[in-house]
């Protein structure tokens, strides 16, 4: 698949994937306004952590030159993992499990990250056209704690906005 087909896949897919989360779990209109900015937040740090990435050795991106994936990778961060899975769904989680229900968000989240990412490279990467990995644990241990740290700056924020409200958003 070229590039400029994954870069309108990234443009269709995950807004289409976080419209459907929302018609799934019915929040209320502001609830998926105030997803977005856990998405902006979610979408800078994986921009930043893709940055860090590329200076330390840890994995680089082959078809740019530049020290970041496309920028249309971030908006669906964004858009997916910011908007529909941390602020749409750790909403509902918290609201409907409570807390327990935003700390296995918080658990699980990074596993799929990890997951997502070096699977993804052992099925696509079978030329090192998608990402290409730095040696040893040091990659791995960074793409876990990215997906971690973003995941619950996403989370948290989205948490901070409901109480900023002065009531929870139901």
């Amino acid at each position: 698949m070229s590039l400029e087909l994954v870069q309108i896949f990234v443009l269709i897919f995950p807004p289409a994937l976080c419209a459907g989360l929302a018609l799934w779990i019915r929040p209320p209109w502001k609830v998926i306004g105030l997803s977005l900015v856990p998405g902006v937040v979610m979408g800078s740090l994986n921009l930043l952590g893709d940055m860090l990435a590329y200076y330390q050795g840890w994995w680089h991106y082959p078809f740019t030159s530049a020290n970041h994936a496309p920028l249309t990778f971030y908006l669906a961060t964004a858009l997916f993992y910011g908007a529909g899975i941390m602020g749409l769904v750790g909403w509902w989680a918290r609201k409907r499990f409570g807390m327990r229900g935003g700390v296995i968000l918080l658990v699980v989240f990074p596993l799929w990250g990890i997951l997502r990412d070096f699977g993804g490279s052992a099925l696509y990467n079978q030329t090192q056209t998608m990402i290409v990995w730095g040696e040893g644990l040091v990659p791995v241990f960074a793409d876990f704690l990215l997906w971690a740290s973003a995941g619950a700056a996403g989370f948290f924020t989205m948490a901070g906005l409901e109480k900023w409200q002065n009531r929870s958003v139901k």
